[in-house]
């Protein structure tokens, strides 16, 4: 009696499945403990303000007679808006880290684009 014909897969098949499957699986398990690591430590890729512990005081010179309207928390950036007498309104970025004066922004009057 002849042997019954085998309908398994051939065996590259069958290792190119399994070495798939454990791709994945390699790639959850980084996923995974990447987010963990940053759920830990989420200041991580931010550098430590010198003298944190003791806060930080900074002095950003405005024009005369300028005064605050507001501040915006903008992601990790701190936008103060401010207008001055007869002058352009601007914009202040800053970092709340540290208190450092990133750029501004100004919007002259009645410039058309």
């Amino acid at each position: 009696m002849a042997s019954p014909v085998q309908a398994s897969a051939p065996l590259w098949l069958k290792v190119l499945v399994i070495v798939m499957g454990l791709l994945i699986v390699a790639g959850f398990v980084v996923i995974a403990a990447e987010i963990a690591r940053r759920m830990s430590t989420p200041n991580a890729a931010r550098p430590p303000a010198s003298g944190a512990a003791s806060g930080f005081s900074e002095r950003i010179a405005l024009p005369s007679g300028a005064r605050v309207v507001s501040m915006n928390a903008v992601g990790d950036r701190l936008v103060v808006h401010v207008e001055t007498q007869g002058g352009p309104t601007a914009a202040y970025v800053v970092d709340p880290r540290n208190g450092a004066l990133l750029g501004t922004i100004e919007f002259p009057p009645g410039v058309a684009r």
